[in-house]
């Protein structure tokens, strides 16, 4: 639910404030909501913000693709300004912040919690094409 007082429960895993939670994911889910809708997607925020409370409770803590533990300090920690002044070296930094990603490259409020590099990195593949292309990557990089 949304509105003034409603409150999300963040999981454990997460260290932060049943406040400061539900402020993080309603600020993604307006986010993500927008952007969707710009690529035909109908869902709305409300809808986004239950995906996105249930994608934080699902995940343990850790990348579902590599395994690395994701760093929830770091929630709500990106600034633009740092970006753009630090480039590639700020990518690295904020490396394993947990970031809100489709699941498949749809505008449907499907998510799961990943890491940055991982999002970055998977792009607007489906799973199944991210891993074939890792595998394809891993298997290149043994030859050489």
């Amino acid at each position: 639910m949304t509105g003034v007082g409603v409150s999300w429960s963040a999981p454990a895993w997460v260290g932060k404030s049943d406040k400061k939670y539900s402020e993080l994911i309603q600020r993604k889910a307006v986010a993500v909501t927008r952007r969707d809708k710009r690529r035909g997607g109908e869902y709305s925020t409300k809808q986004a913000i239950e995906a996105i409370d249930q994608a934080f409770h699902r995940c343990n803590g850790f990348d579902p693709y590599d395994g690395s533990k994701l760093n929830p300090e770091l929630l709500g920690e990106y600034d633009n300004k740092k970006s753009k002044a630090k480039g590639a070296a700020y990518k690295r930094e904020m490396a394993m912040l947990p970031t809100v990603d489709h699941v498949k490259a749809e505008p449907v409020p499907d998510f799961e919690i990943v890491s940055w590099q991982t999002n970055d990195a998977k792009g607007d593949m489906a799973p199944e094409e991210f891993v074939a292309y890792c595998r394809r990557v891993v298997q290149i990089a043994d030859q050489h």
